[in-house]
């Protein structure tokens, strides 16, 4: 037993603590190493103990929602990796035209928007495909199509850890855009929950909303295989590649996934990694098929010849949506 597993087994002995835990079962990618300690929290108040714990006895640790942006090191985690399991959803507000209500962090994004399509709300619907948990989502502003989920925030509670102490940040403080939020630029906060408020639409119109975009996520993405989902940001347009391509002239960012498949880098292949035929910005494990371990490292490889060839070939940089945790 390590000591940082004897410091949290000291302190909260009752807790079911997971030592050594593989944390690839719980990914949506499939891979990665070994949490040197995982725990699922369902308490917030709980949540808040241990985190202040850590932090007074300098033990690393990383929270996580569903585990479905992330690249985990083939080398583990050192210290503690907390996911939030809180799911408390409640109703603030239901008007006739439009309804409010708050939800934990810990909920998944899916369950969220069936939720709020029950209570009749709109302007969620895109995001039923989006996996993982309300608090990735909004940590990493989800965006469907051109709709941010920021968009749809009235506010967001997180904790400070150092501080010991609950923010409320209103939407306005929450810094959202594309791909971007106030909490990423602090380690130290951790979403707990959000308030949003949405107008009322007539049932079948949502129900064609939800419709159109399960669909439109059948059709383009490879849900069938184990991702992490689009892997780059889609970049920038620039006059040059208006010229190039004058489909996308009137947009302000330029699908990453159609720049990647322009440099003919469909299938293109590191280990167990491969480029998805499918959507070209999705990095799909293909491990069962092809026999072969799926390591972290060769999601690194994969994703720096991909930079360097769009760059070789558009002179633009694609940056990473997703995040790592861990180090190798």
């Amino acid at each position: 037993m390590t000591n940082n597993q004897r410091l949290v087994k000291a302190k909260f002995p009752d807790l079911d603590w997971s030592f050594n835990y593989p944390l690839a079962e719980s990914s949506y990618f499939k891979l990665g190493g070994l949490a040197e300690i995982y725990y699922k929290v369902k308490d917030q108040l709980l949540l808040k103990k241990i985190l202040v714990f850590c932090e007074q006895e300098r033990i690393p640790w990383k929270i996580v929602g569903g585990l479905s942006n992330l690249v985990i090191a083939d080398a583990g985690v050192s210290g503690l990796v907390l996911q939030i399991a809180v799911r408390d959803f409640q109703v603030l507000s239901d008007q006739e035209d439009a309804v409010v209500f708050r939800a934990a962090t810990g909920i998944k994004t899916s369950q969220l928007v069936s939720k709020a399509v029950n209570l009749g709300g709109t302007g969620l619907e895109g995001f039923i495909g989006v996996p993982g948990t309300l608090g990735g989502a909004i940590y990493n502003n989800a965006h469907y199509l051109k709709a941010l989920i920021g968009d749809y925030v009235e506010s967001v509670v997180a904790f400070h850890v150092k501080h010991n102490k609950e923010i409320i940040f209103s939407r306005e403080m929450c810094k959202f855009a594309y791909e971007h939020s106030v909490f990423q630029e602090d380690p130290q906060l951790v979403i707990l929950a959000a308030t949003f408020s949405l107008r009322k639409d007539q049932p079948d119109v949502i129900k064609e909303k939800l419709l159109q975009a399960q669909e439109h996520r059948q059709q383009t993405q490879p849900l069938h295989l184990p991702s992490s989902g689009c892997i780059f940001r889609n970049p920038p347009n620039t006059d040059e590649l208006r010229q190039l391509f004058p489909q996308f002239a009137q947009r302000e960012f330029i699908p990453a996934g159609f720049l990647i498949d322009q440099a003919g880098l469909k299938n293109q292949q590191v280990g167990a990694i491969v480029v998805s035929d499918k959507h070209a910005a999705f990095l799909v494990n293909m491990s069962e098929e092809l026999q072969l371990p799926a390591k972290a490292q060769d999601v690194k490889k994969l994703i720096a010849q991909i930079q360097l060839a769009v760059k070789k070939q558009f002179k633009v940089e694609l940056k990473e949506e997703i995040f790592y945790l861990g180090q190798d």
